[in-house]
């Protein structure tokens, strides 16, 4: 069989992270959810071309005997219509088509924002990179939405995981992110775009204080953001813990000065400002990496019954949870912890980390039917960040509807996992857009398991109904189960937040995906 082939030839597959969809991220080392439970490598590109393939795209045998199975699987058609039945389905298929039209919530695939005005009023294209890593475009973002100022959006890729469109660089040479172009005029460097911002639209709510005290307390907290994002590098890509008492002695001075205000934000009054615009993009990062990393929570869900070591942060962060704008922009800890090395460099291993590790990586039990709630979870990739609660009662049919949404695109891009990787790498090491995927009966497999997923997360029920689905495989070839399951670990492994979906329902299709690879190994 493939599997055992594989298996003695090269032990455990190398993780290959990214986003759906788009662009691959990179993991530091191997991670064990079995053999199918690691998507494509390099090396297991040339297994799988060995195996199935005479050269070029990989060729492959099917999983199920025979696609007449695929009847015990709702065509796309009738899972639309149940999803729409739903009433998170419902609203995200209105949200949806009011974005088209620059209205609805804020959203990472927005590409036109009109706040109720009209589209000859949008005087910003604001130009940010299509996977919502970067947290320069995040400050930006979060200040165009705050202060309702109509833009609209043209996406563009990072460096660390694909080409940048030639217009784009004839534009902007230096392919930097964020840019804005105002009134005609482009610009690039976030600081200088934001207040160059808040000095075009006097008419929108201010985020920066008119007098001489409130400006230079700003300032002061500015210079204190630069200590803090100092110290959280030292420690994060350096060797050993010797940075980690500076780190949390500046992070004291950080909660000090947020208890100095009223209320949650840094200069007090009802919303956010530069300021903390400035800070949460990178404590967002420094919550995820320095546990995974160095061993040290920043902040723990209080039923993890642990004291909260920095409490005016953690109302802070809170603050910033209630706000819509915020949450759409907001990753979750795994998709930081690929896309942080692209972009600043290796973490460092050092300190108790292995139990946060284990479990942001999802394998500690964290991405495995049935999962508990996120309020009693005792995992601690869930108790590592809380404020995602609110969102888990349509967690399942918002996976379902992401999914549903763009079926076809997603399953041409899960067939990767079994193609042939793109001669072209980028700095996200497994960033793969040039791949060319695996075709032959494994595209129909494909489209049919993603059916069955689909299916099961509308369903919504602690573990599947799997029935058909496990009685499709008992008849396939192993040689297809093989294949099938690499593609469905690429998949998982690329699910990202915010660009694909919340994290409640990422947690959700990755835990869906890991039952289908566990009925593929069986």
């Amino acid at each position: 069989a493939v599997s055992k082939i594989v298996r003695a030839k090269f032990g455990a597959v190398a993780l290959a992270c990214g986003v759906l969809g788009s662009s691959a991220l990179t993991s530091p080392r191997p991670l064990a959810h079995g053999l199918l439970a690691r998507a494509r490598t390099p090396m297991t590109a040339r297994v799988f071309d060995r195996l199935f393939s005479g050269g070029g795209a990989a060729t492959l045998p099917t999983t199920f005997r025979a696609l007449a199975d695929a009847s015990d699987a709702p065509s796309w058609d009738e899972l639309k219509a149940r999803l729409l039945k739903t009433p998170t389905g419902a609203r995200l298929a209105v949200e949806d088509e009011a974005r088209m039209r620059g209205g609805g919530p804020p959203h990472r695939a927005s590409k036109l924002r009109l706040f109720g005005k009209q589209e000859s009023d949008v005087r910003i294209t604001f130009y940010r990179d299509s996977a919502a890593w970067c947290p320069y475009c995040q400050k930006v973002w979060l200040q165009l939405e705050e202060k309702q100022i109509p833009y609209a959006v043209e996406l563009i890729n990072m460096r660390s995981y694909g080409d940048k469109p030639a217009e784009f660089l004839r534009r902007v040479p230096s392919g930097l992110l964020p840019a804005i172009e105002l009134d005609g005029k482009l610009m690039t460097d976030s600081m200088a775009i934001m207040q160059t911002i808040e000095n075009a639209f006097p008419e929108a709510p201010p985020m920066l204080p008119t007098d001489e005290v409130g400006f230079s307390k700003a300032n002061a907290l500015l210079r204190l953001e630069r200590v803090l994002f100092s110290d959280w590098c030292s420690l994060t890509f350096r060797s050993g813990l010797s940075a980690q008492p500076g780190f949390e002695t500046t992070l004291d001075r950080v909660n000090e000065a947020l208890g100095e205000a009223e209320g949650p934000w840094f200069l007090g009054g009802k919303m956010p400002s530069l300021v903390d615009l400035q800070y949460v993009s990178h404590i967002e990062r420094m919550c995820a990496s320095v546990p995974y990393w160095k061993g040290l929570p920043l902040r723990v869900h209080s039923s993890a019954g642990e004291p909260v070591r920095w409490p005016n942060i953690e109302k802070w962060l809170a603050a910033f949870e209630a706000r819509p704008c915020y949450v759409a922009s907001k990753s979750d800890w795994y998709t930081h912890i690929k896309d942080i090395p692209p972009q600043y460099g290796p973490g460092q291993r050092a300190g108790s980390y292995t139990k946060y590790e284990a479990s942001i990586d999802g394998r500690d039990g964290s991405w495995t039917l049935p999962l508990p709630p996120l309020s009693v979870s005792p995992y601690p990739a869930d108790q590592l960040q809380p404020g995602w609660e609110p969102l888990e009662a349509g967690a399942t049919h918002e996976a379902a509807w992401r999914l549903l949404s763009n079926h076809g695109a997603i399953g041409k891009f899960m067939l990767r996992g079994a193609g042939t990787p793109g001669q072209k790498q980028f700095g996200a090491e497994l960033a793969d857009p040039y791949a060319t995927p695996a075709t032959g009966a494994v595209e129909a497999d494909v489209d049919l398991l993603l059916r069955h997923v689909v299916g099961w997360l509308i369903d919504a029920l602690p573990t599947p109904k799997d029935a058909p689905f496990a009685q499709a495989l008992a008849a396939g070839q192993s040689q297809g189960r093989a294949a099938l399951g690499v593609c469905a670990a690429y998949l998982r492994d690329r699910v990202g937040v915010p660009r694909d979906m919340t994290y409640p329902a990422a947690r959700q299709v990755r835990a869906h995906l890991n039952w289908a690879i566990a009925k593929l190994e069986a």
